[in-house]
């Protein structure tokens, strides 16, 4: 071989190797912080500028797949009772990444022992409104009085005397305190909402309160454990978090 082919040969070979070898360090590395993703604090990921991008990236696309067909952008559908995760309003905990987790492998009344399935809201129209304990069925007068009662919590009210009586169901036995507290802030360790906050999860017009407090509410969240791998299940956690808590530079 001449000189100077054999030389350029050389040359080409070498930049081969080099190629190979940078593409095996590039591999080694996005192997390396896919680990460190699965292995570090869930709830610290997001403030790690070595970590977030690439889960943001990897839980966008699994959000994408998995969760998007009903929570859409992140906006969720309030005629289906679907939340919104952008507006820092959670009803299962705080918001925080390994809550969402939880969520995303265990789900809501998804059938799995792990999961949040602690309280659903009772159907007062029904003679039995709640299998879990004995509260005793509204009649549609009263429905009508406690729906008065949270149009007050909201400035709404039409009838002040209907809100009085509501008060004392939802105080008496309505049971509403239970759930949702003497002041109405809810209680996010058993998904009870608040009912004065600006967030609704289906609405707050009469009628869906009427609707809401007649056939009761118990909003299913599937279970995916079976179907992600732990840096998908924690990715995806990463990227909804972000949703709502909007860390520099997160683009939806």
């Amino acid at each position: 071989m001449p000189q100077r082919a054999a030389g350029l040969w050389v040359g080409a070979t070498l930049i081969m190797v080099a190629a190979m070898i940078g593409a095996l360090v590039m591999v080694g590395n996005a192997r390396s912080v896919r680990d460190r993703i699965v292995r570090r604090d869930p709830d610290l990921i997001l403030a790690d500028t070595s970590l977030a991008p690439t889960a943001i990236a990897i839980g966008r696309e699994g959000y994408v797949k998995h969760c998007s067909s009903c929570h859409g952008q992140g906006k969720g559908d309030r005629s289906r009772g679907i939340p919104d995760l952008t507006d820092g309003a959670f009803l299962y905990g705080t918001g925080q990444v390994g809550e969402i987790e939880q969520i995303v492998l265990h789900g809501i009344r998804a059938h799995d022992s792990r999961g949040w399935q602690l309280a659903s809201m009772p159907a007062y129209a029904h003679p039995r409104p709640y299998a879990a304990e004995p509260i005793p069925p509204m009649s549609p007068g009263q429905i009508r009085d406690v729906v008065q009662l949270l149009l007050r919590k909201h400035g709404a009210e039409t009838d002040p005397a209907a809100a009085d009586r509501g008060a004392r169901l939802y105080a008496g036995s309505g049971g509403c305190y239970d759930c949702h507290g003497q002041d109405g802030a809810g209680d996010n360790a058993i998904g009870a909402p608040s009912l004065v906050g600006d967030a609704w999860l289906y609405g707050g017009s009469p009628e869906t309160l009427t609707r809401t407090l007649a056939y009761g509410r118990a909003g299913v969240s599937p279970a995916f454990d079976r179907f992600l791998t732990p840096l998908e299940a924690r990715a995806i956690a990463v990227y909804v978090a972000a949703l709502s808590q909007h860390p520099p530079g997160f683009r939806p």
